[in-house]
């Protein structure tokens, strides 16, 4: 995958990988409901991890990243409840990107879809997708705040 970033994409993405491995640990290799796993959090005092497939048609490729791009500077210098907000293009089909978000808590999440920057991004960018694309590999893990502290 292509990275526009180097620094800031490898370590937003080692953060969201090292939440993965940090919910599998609590978990037991598998998402549980709040109640039932290690954490005595409920679901929305979590930190949401998002991972997003979209294929662009190949018209809209440079658009989306340019949209994707503006959204994403808004988000760093406006909402301290974002941890990753990042954009990954596939080496072997540029029409192919990875988005990755993880949040402080579902509240975090949920007000940045209220913000103008996320609507603006949102319309943009509405229609571009190849619509005969499905993803297999979309997923949102609730991972325990407490999950990465030393013990």
């Amino acid at each position: 995958m292509k990275i526009t970033d180097n620094n800031t994409n490898m370590k937003n993405l080692l953060l969201s990988l090292a939440g993965i491995i940090a919910l599998s640990s609590c978990t037991g290799g598998s998402v549980k409901e709040a109640g039932n796993s290690c954490c005595s959090c409920n679901k929305d005092s979590m930190i949401v991890v998002m991972r997003f497939e979209r294929k662009v048609k190949p018209e809209f490729v440079s658009y989306f990243k340019q949209s994707f791009d503006a959204c994403k500077a808004e988000v760093l210098a406006k909402e301290p409840g974002c941890l990753d907000y990042s954009l990954f293009q596939s080496y072997h089909d540029s029409t192919l990107f990875c988005l990755t978000e993880a949040w402080r808590t579902k509240g975090d999440h949920n007000a940045h879809m209220q913000l103008e920057h996320t609507k603006k991004h949102i319309a943009e960018i509405r229609g571009i997708n190849d619509t005969t694309f499905r993803s297999k590999t979309n997923y949102t893990y609730w991972i325990c705040p407490g999950a990465n502290e030393k013990k």
